[in-house]
């Protein structure tokens, strides 16, 4: 068991903007101590960091591609010597390259890949000897409905959300024995700065198509990750859990 100095704390991958800060924000409320990942975004991770710190939160943020499977092994033994295990891991980070695949290149491929997907199985192998020694913990995907209902352009994407979903149901079967509960969660639209950048008209239309004629908020996702982790719902593992307005109903 963890030692009573050393408080439950949450790794959260890619946690400078969109649904990465809200889960790094709600993550804080639900009184966790959050670690948190960004690649390029200096800025908006210490003003993130900051204004946790000021509400009187615990938040840390750490420069990691984690595309970079050293760079997340070094970080990963240092955050554990410091902190002991994760209570919780959650692989956020992710980006789109979006273009139909006849005029897609190798590397915005490979670069989704790596970022999407060879990332879940870097830090998920760096933290998760830890998590087991402890007997306790939580895995969870950020995955999407981009891995059941495809999208124009989007392949490479689609490709990787959806491996996240097998990757799930895999690592719940392979982990269960050791109480470590692993579920994806498969946002659908939902109000961040990646989706505001679909010109106006094309979002009116994808709106329509939503049972609930609205795109979800961060804080929505947000809540349906901290319900997971949360340890009264312990009972819950290899699932997937779509939150799109019924887009995919």
């Amino acid at each position: 068991m963890k030692s009573p100095d050393k408080k439950p704390w949450v790794m959260i991958t890619g946690g400078t903007r969109g649904i990465g800060k809200g889960l790094v924000e709600a993550f804080c409320a639900a009184q966790y101590e959050v670690v948190f990942t960004y690649q390029s975004s200096t800025a908006s991770a210490e003003a993130l960091e900051k204004s946790l710190q000021e509400k009187g939160y615990i938040a840390k943020a750490y420069c990691c591609d984690g595309a970079d499977q050293a760079a997340m092994q070094a970080l990963a033994k240092a955050l554990i010597d410091e902190r002991g295990a994760p209570y919780a891991l959650v692989n956020n980070m992710g980006i789109t390259r979006d273009t139909v695949l006849m005029r897609m290149s190798g590397e915005q491929w490979s670069e989704v890949i790596n970022t999407n997907l060879n990332s879940v199985f870097y830090a998920t192998r760096s933290f998760i000897d830890s998590m087991l020694s402890e007997g306790d913990g939580v895995v969870l995907q950020m995955s999407s409905v981009s891995g059941f209902k495809g999208n124009i352009g989007q392949s490479n994407y689609a490709a990787s959300k959806a491996a996240m979903i097998g990757m799930t149901r895999a690592l719940a079967l392979e982990l269960g024995r050791f109480n470590i509960r692993v579920n994806a969660i498969a946002p659908g639209y939902i109000a961040t700065e990646m989706v505001s950048e679909i010109p106006e008209k094309k979002l009116k239309t994808i709106v329509d198509t939503i049972p609930l004629r609205r795109m979800g908020t961060v804080e929505e996702v947000a809540s349906l990750a901290t319900f997971l982790a949360c340890p009264k719902n312990a009972y819950i593992t290899g699932q997937t859990f779509v939150i799109d307005g019924g887009l995919t109903a």
